[in-house]
């Protein structure tokens, strides 16, 4: 960790792509800014400037109580600081889906066409966070252009501070596509 530029673990409104996301904005909204922050990373390449400020747009997106309570959990109280947890967590988000990010060219309308919520009974059955939690999925295609290559992206979210926030992302194993919604 040493180097490392550890963020205040704060939750306030936020613009990201002339998006406010304060407590009016919706989990399709908070993911779809953070999906345009990973892809700002990737885009970065060696530029660390640009990756800075792309990371600290996913800082200002995270769940820092929610990251914090699962990383206490994971590691025990002894190893685990608010600040450390969040920046454990959210430094990861790109590598763990920056794959993908070319998929991530999209508009926020375009986005949330191509978003499904979870349904409640699978989101209940995952449930960690006491507060309520919505689960946003999106299927993407492997840039090898496999059509058998697609992923569900899932992106985990809470409220915090009367704001939806990012606590976690990742896949959904084994579903590889998503149900079409009628």
């Amino acid at each position: 960790m040493a180097g490392a530029k550890l963020r205040d673990p704060v939750v306030v409104d936020v613009t990201i792509e002339g998006l406010t996301l304060g407590r009016n904005a919706s989990p399709e909204e908070v993911a779809f800014a953070l999906l345009k922050a990973i892809k700002e990373d990737m885009d970065a390449g060696g530029d660390q400037q640009a990756r800075e400020k792309a990371l600290d747009k996913q800082f200002k997106l995270a769940a820092p109580s929610a990251i914090h309570r699962q990383h206490v959990r994971a590691v025990g109280a002894e190893h685990a600081s608010p600040k450390k947890s969040l920046y454990k967590t959210v430094k990861i988000w790109t590598p763990t889906l920056g794959h993908y990010a070319n998929n991530f060219n999209f508009t926020l309308a375009e986005a949330k066409q191509r978003m499904q919520r979870d349904t409640q009974k699978n989101v209940a059955r995952m449930q960690i966070c006491k507060s309520g939690e919505a689960h946003v999925l999106l299927e993407v295609q492997d840039p090898s252009g496999d059509p058998n290559a697609s992923v569900i992206i899932r992106i985990r979210l809470v409220q915090e501070e009367g704001r939806w926030r990012v606590w976690w992302v990742g896949y959904d194993w084994p579903q590889r596509h998503l149900a079409t919604v009628e």
